[in-house]
């Protein structure tokens, strides 16, 4: 096992934080269709740190920035996607979908150890349900560890739970072969399923979630049998100092998570839920690109 691996086995979970990217909130900010890629730090999550069951579970960690900024950072995840393909679909109003990479690294000499992939799709309404590939790589060579895919099955059923609960589902699918002779065929065995109810409605009420009016946000993960087994926590982290810092943060808008790894998960299951979280993130909380 590689070292980020040995980590991901003996962790609690992991923290994610988002980098501001100033660039993008002022150009936003007078009307301009500008997105830039997307970078996110990666630590873990501190033993004596409790991940939020709901958004008023009083044992709840409920950090500040400046909390998540002084963790030590196992690993970053850097967005690659052309310049083509974010301006045009900030343009149409669908820059969340665009195509992408996200490359997992320790540092940039040491080259990536996990990278993602999506193809731009319109969502499981659309017939087209959206997807991350996640490989590891080692000297360049290319393995495929499993996918995340919107789980659209059966299609009426979940379309409802879209469109008027506000609930979406993700199955984590872990590779367990090839089948066929195309190498492109693989079969998958799904482990978990995120289940995100972004409303008022269902288990918890997420409305208004990791904002300033409702610091946290919680997502379940559930197993094979649909027991939830572990949370997903996105939280607003304001800054300590408040004031105008805290008005800064509000146009930022940038997102951070507290991932909690179900405790039978391994190393690769653990890369998938965090393969997850991004799918929930560019989904529902990258903004479509029609906001101004």
């Amino acid at each position: 096992m590689s070292d980020i691996d040995n980590q991901l086995q003996e962790a609690k979970g992991i923290v994610c934080r988002q980098r501001a990217q100033t660039l993008e909130a002022i150009a936003q900010s007078i009307g301009l269709p500008f997105e830039s890629k997307n970078e996110y730090a990666i630590s873990l999550l501190p033993a004596e740190k409790k991940v939020a069951k709901n958004p008023d579970d009083p044992k709840r960690w409920q950090p500040t920035g400046e909390q998540l900024e002084s963790l030590d950072k196992i690993m970053f995840a850097m967005e690659e996607s052309t310049i083509w393909d974010r301006l045009w679909t900030a343009f149409c109003g669908c820059k969340n979908l665009r195509k992408l990479q996200m490359h997992f690294a320790v540092n940039k000499e040491n080259g990536d150890a996990y990278v993602i992939e999506r193809e731009m799709k319109l969502g499981g309404c659309c017939g087209c349900p959206l997807q991350m590939d996640l490989y590891s790589k080692n000297q360049n060579k290319k393995v495929l560890i499993g996918r995340v895919k919107e789980n659209f099955t059966p299609y009426f059923s979940k379309c409802f739970a879209n469109c008027c609960s506000c609930t979406y589902y993700h199955d984590v699918e872990k590779c367990v072969g090839e089948s066929g002779t195309n190498s492109n065929d693989y079969r998958f065995e799904k482990s978990y399923t995120m289940r995100t109810n972004y409303a008022c409605c269902g288990r918890v009420n997420n409305c208004c979630g990791a904002t300033p009016c409702k610091s946290d946000l919680v997502i379940d993960i559930l197993d094979k049998n649909d027991n939830i087994v572990a949370y997903l926590q996105k939280t607003y982290a304001p800054a300590e100092s408040g004031g105008c810092f805290a008005c800064c943060r509000c146009c930022f808008d940038y997102s951070n998570y507290i991932l909690e790894f179900p405790t039978d998960s391994d190393a690769h299951d653990r890369m998938l839920l965090i393969t997850s979280m991004f799918q929930v993130e560019y989904q529902l909380f990258e903004s479509s690109g029609d906001d101004n």
